[in-house]
């Protein structure tokens, strides 16, 4: 099977590699990626990131989730993670997922990324619908998808229980002739 690849502006995003490892480590470590996302744990080890790297990559090959590593393309310094997630072919439904290395936030780097995905979503995949959620208090992540063309769908109160306390979770989505409409493609 092919690798995935694709280029922007300022990116490379590809599949990641072993050799990732330790670069992917110092970003998805930083404190404010745990606060400000819902999936990723508090204390990332070595062991538990190389389980990470053999499960994306089952799951690109399953065809469950693609999810990719922004590299910078001037320097191939690893800035973060973007990808399609929650893959269904039954409802032909996707989620995006991203994560940025705080460093590089507030650079349009994520919108760069996420708008990538919703081009490989709807223009290789066909999906119908491509939806994203994130935490209410995350204003930066739900306005990069607003940037995309997602539009807000509601909120789920209360649907996340980290460290003790409840938070809701934002609900966004794009539909396929949004993308096709909104977009200049």
């Amino acid at each position: 099977m092919p690798e995935f690849q694709f280029t922007t502006q300022r990116m490379i995003i590809r599949e990641y590699h072993r050799s990732d490892l330790d670069s992917f480590l110092e970003v998805v470590r930083q404190p404010e990626i745990y606060f400000t996302t819902y999936g990723i744990p508090k204390e990332y080890s070595k062991k538990r990131a190389k389980q990470w790297l053999k499960f994306l990559k089952n799951n690109i090959r399953t065809m469950q989730s693609y999810e990719f590593g922004m590299f910078l393309k001037n320097n191939q310094r690893y800035i973060g993670n973007v990808g399609l997630i929650n893959v269904s072919p039954n409802h032909n439904h996707a989620d995006i997922s991203y994560y940025i290395d705080t460093g590089f936030r507030n650079m349009g780097y994520t919108t760069e990324a996420a708008a990538e995905m919703l081009k490989l979503g709807f223009e290789t995949f066909g999906f119908e619908k491509i939806s994203g959620l994130c935490m209410s208090i995350n204003v930066a992540s739900r306005r990069v998808m607003e940037k995309i063309g997602m539009k807000y769908e509601g909120t789920l109160r209360h649907d996340l229980l980290k460290d003790g306390v409840y938070y809701d979770i934002d609900c966004l989505s794009i539909l396929k002739k949004e993308y096709f409409t909104d977009s200049k493609c």
